[in-house]
């Protein structure tokens, strides 16, 4: 077999394992109208845990509001009530991109015209804006913006990486990952760039016309300038996560990476591999078996490089779980009948055994989970509802699973995932890496 290399010069793997294939689900099943048909043998979420007790320790008072979108236009909505209000409007068939950024009372979003804006809360307008070196409209590759330190990182549809400054937007820096320095003219689209220590990390995919392969480039945080560019054998699929002097990669396969060698320390096998979440000696992270279509939860002690406990989640939708205390979040996907569309049951499983602390076939949810103070945060259908609104943004319990509160305003339009500003921090997925 010909052997690939994840980085200019040799690796020394010093251990691989593999993936086994796990249960899966039938799929989705629906009724003559096309609604999703509850599962009657699965038991609700109780009110109360195994023990009685709660799950997690968080006090959703904390939470203040959460920062979303409708189509064109932002709106806050209040993270105990969910009542939204509006806070400001792009202009017509502006589509922001999958996840905002907040600082300071200051919105940040990307949109679909390459660029990076800023709104002001107080007087709900528009602080600023700047292109990714040119606006683009309808753009494909538009990331969503890593505000750290006072700077806005993105990526955008020509390839280009900005730097700009959070108070008035202008520019930095800027680097392309075309190899000649030039605008992406291919379709050449990088991931969200990730800013660790004094570096910025950008993951460029494999060129759709030119033939280029995916590169890990390493740039300077001040200057942009590369300081390493480096082959990997696969587009990256999931955010990499930065721990210490390791960096884990999913790039379909999972590899544990030495920051100062770029040495493979040890790799999981597998067909695609999401967003890892790391919470002391233990990792999850829900992949693609080898030689299967469905996923599975996997919890990895990262010290012995040995697999805990596995969980089946369905059809091969590379969700990013989440580690709270001693409880995962995650969804299980029955898979959908329409295109690029999630059908995620969400659950709770105990981190020391995978030991089920709750499953909601009630509801289906769009994207991963959003935790923030006990609570979780979804777009999606809350199918066992007996409103005939049953579609929104919808509030979680995260010791029961039980619903809170259903906004049915965000049934219908395009939304970027909810993020949640509370008294004690900025809380999004598991690959949101802002401050």
């Amino acid at each position: 077999m010909k052997k690939r290399q994840i980085i200019n010069f040799l690796f020394l793997s010093i251990l691989t394992f593999f993936i086994v294939s796990c249960s899966k689900d039938g799929g989705i099943e629906v009724d003559e109208n096309g609604e999703t048909k509850v599962d009657e043998s699965e038991e609700a979420p109780n009110s109360e845990t195994k023990n009685g007790s709660k799950i997690v320790s968080g006090d959703p008072g904390l939470n203040t509001f959460l920062i979303t979108s409708n189509d064109e236009t932002v709106y806050t909505v209040n993270a105990e009530t969910g009542e939204e209000t509006e806070v400001y409007t792009f202009s017509y068939q502006t589509y922001l991109e999958v996840l905002p950024g907040y600082s300071n009372g200051t919105i940040y979003v990307t949109a679909d015209d390459n660029s990076i804006n800023a709104i002001n809360m107080t007087d709900k307008s528009l602080a600023w804006e700047q292109s990714i070196l040119e606006y683009r409209f309808s753009t494909e590759g538009v990331t969503p913006p890593t505000c750290v330190d006072g700077v806005c990182y993105a990526s955008g549809g020509t390839g280009v990486v900005v730097a700009v400054d959070e108070v008035n937007g202008n520019l930095k820096w800027y680097y392309t990952t075309e190899p000649n320095g030039n605008l992406d003219t291919s379709l050449n689209d990088n991931s969200t760039p990730v800013v660790y220590g004094d570096k910025v990390y950008v993951f460029s995919d494999e060129g759709f016309t030119n033939g280029l392969p995916a590169y890990m480039h390493i740039l300077d945080k001040e200057t942009g300038s590369l300081i390493q560019k480096v082959e990997l054998p696969n587009e990256v699929s999931g955010t990499p996560v930065f721990v210490g002097d390791i960096m884990y990669l999913p790039a379909k396969k999972m590899y544990a990476i030495n920051l100062q060698s770029l040495e493979i320390l040890w790799t999981l096998e597998g067909n695609g591999m999401g967003t890892p979440f790391v919470s002391d000696d233990k990792m999850v992270v829900v992949g693609e078996p080898v030689e299967n279509i469905s996923s599975v939860l996997y919890c990895i002690d990262i010290n012995s490089r040995t697999i805990l406990w596995e969980k089946s989640t369905g059809t091969d939708v590379l969700s990013a779980p989440i580690i709270v205390e001693n409880v995962v979040y995650s969804n299980y996907d029955k898979g959908s009948v329409f295109a690029h569309f999630n059908n995620g049951r969400p659950f709770a499983v105990n981190l020391e055994n995978g030991e089920e602390l709750w499953y909601n076939e009630g509801v289906s949810v769009d994207h991963s989970p959003v935790y923030a103070n006990g609570v979780l945060f979804y777009h999606g259908h809350y199918i066992s509802s007996d409103s005939d609104e049953k579609v929104g943004l919808l509030s979680l319990d995260a010791n029961t699973g039980e619903v809170l509160w259903l906004n049915p305003f965000f049934d219908n339009g395009y939304h970027i995932n909810p993020l949640i500003v509370a008294e004690n921090g900025v809380f999004g997925p598991s690959y949101y890496r802002g401050e």
